[in-house]
């Protein structure tokens, strides 16, 4: 029920009730609520100053990024003077598009009625890497309410995605069901993933907590930080993950740890892994109605290399989750826009998925921002951004808009 090519049979769509008005200067601002799997959930709309056109205004929906079943509750779409995405959403309502910005089940209250769906957090958030795919549900059926929306007229034709992080894993599945051969009535016209995290979900098991937890995925063979697998006397790591962990890691010198000790606890990948998978197992043998004996083996050698077996159920089921291989369906405008040094979104990942979707006839640009980090924007630690980098941000904003017009994106240049 879960996999994309179901989730192409479904029908979606709902409609948009407004909740709450704002006067945000110089734009006029909404909080307004859906239905989605019978779930009430909330999405912010913000309509430009400018006049509407013959056809409508033009739409963006932004896709955020993993906000934790902690915060969740208390998600404010981004209202807050310096919250992350104040500055992109902004920059696109000056562009003269509707910007909404869904919160997904679970997250944010408006007019103390807090989003439905929580539960679906407490199963599925996280540890089972399945969450995406509810959220995407949940994009969907905004997407096909659109013309619902009775304080402007929305133009349906020209609807765009612009996803960060987590997001850019549910705006690729949103894609995929919205590609050609959808039961969708409004088409996706364009998209842009800044640093998305969308690889298969045993990938993103493989990359991301050992990069969170074990220092051994970014070490090189001796225990030292090279930025590759490789010790000065070419000593390798079998485990090797990725070369940059987040910049706010302060230092890459174990010896030099403090605070860090703390949430790099685990001794070598292969315990991250397992604790990972321990977790995603967990959840599907008490949330799965016909699973409940699923099982997986860790295989580890002398040198500390592991292989990982999976029960053939759980690794059918995975394989038929996200949008990642079904380039097929990704024939629309795509940017993917990413750094080189940010282990959530490894750049082999984007190159790998542009030119697949390119080699099909789909028309997906890949930019690269050199030493930024997950936001596109530059580190203060010298290990991470040198004095020469240049962050992506603005630019990355200027290529979404250039794209959403009908412009060649690549003609922003970056220096």
């Amino acid at each position: 029920m879960l996999s994309t090519d179901s989730l192409r049979q479904r029908q979606f769509g709902s409609t948009i009730t407004v909740e709450q008005v704002f006067r945000r200067e110089p734009f006029e601002s909404y909080l307004a609520s859906y239905e989605s799997d019978g779930l009430r959930v909330y999405t912010r709309i913000d309509i430009p100053d400018s006049p509407q056109p013959a056809d409508g205004y033009p739409v963006v929906i932004f896709v955020h990024g993993w906000t934790g079943i902690e915060r969740a509750p208390t998600y404010d779409f981004y209202y807050r003077e310096h919250a992350d995405y104040r500055e992109m959403l902004e920059s696109y309502v000056d562009a003269g598009f509707v910007v909404l910005v869904p919160g997904w089940r679970g997250h944010g209250t408006v007019n103390d009625v807090p989003a439905d769906g929580i539960n679906f957090m407490a199963a599925w958030d996280n540890g089972s890497y399945i969450s995406p795919v509810f959220y995407a549900i949940d994009v969907l059926n905004l997407i096909d309410s659109l013309s619902t929306f009775d304080r402007r007229t929305l133009d349906v034709n020209r609807i765009n995605l612009v996803a960060h992080s987590q997001g850019g894993d549910v705006a690729l599945i949103a894609l995929a069901v919205a590609g050609e051969g959808s039961t969708l009535k409004n088409e996706i016209d364009n998209a842009s993933i800044w640093a998305g995290t969308f690889p298969s979900r045993f990938t993103q098991v493989h990359t991301y907590h050992p990069m969170e937890s074990a220092p051994q995925a970014f070490m090189s063979g001796d225990g030292t930080w090279t930025a590759t697998a490789s010790s000065a006397d070419g000593v390798v790591n079998p485990n090797f993950v990725f070369g940059y962990p987040a910049d706010w890691i302060e230092t890459t010198n174990i010896d030099e740890w403090t605070w860090q000790k703390e949430i790099w606890t685990k001794p070598g990948v292969a315990e991250a892994v397992q604790f990972k998978f321990a977790q995603m197992y967990d959840a599907i043998n008490e949330f799965v109605g016909d699973i409940h004996d699923a099982r997986f083996e860790m295989i580890v050698a002398d040198d500390g290399s592991f292989e990982v077996r999976h029960d053939a159920r759980i690794a059918a089921a995975m394989a038929d989750i996200g949008a990642f291989h079904l380039e097929e369906y990704l024939s629309e405008p795509l940017l993917l826009q990413h750094s080189d040094r940010d282990f959530y979104t490894l750049p082999a990942w984007n190159a790998d998925l542009c030119a697949r979707v390119n080699k099909i006839g789909g028309a997906c640009h890949d930019f690269e921002y050199p030493q930024n980090t997950h936001a596109l924007r530059l580190s203060s630690r010298s290990w991470f951004s040198d004095s020469d980098a240049r962050p992506g941000f603005t630019y990355a904003i200027q290529r979404d808009i250039a794209l959403f017009r009908g412009d060649d994106p690549a003609g922003i240049d970056f220096p």
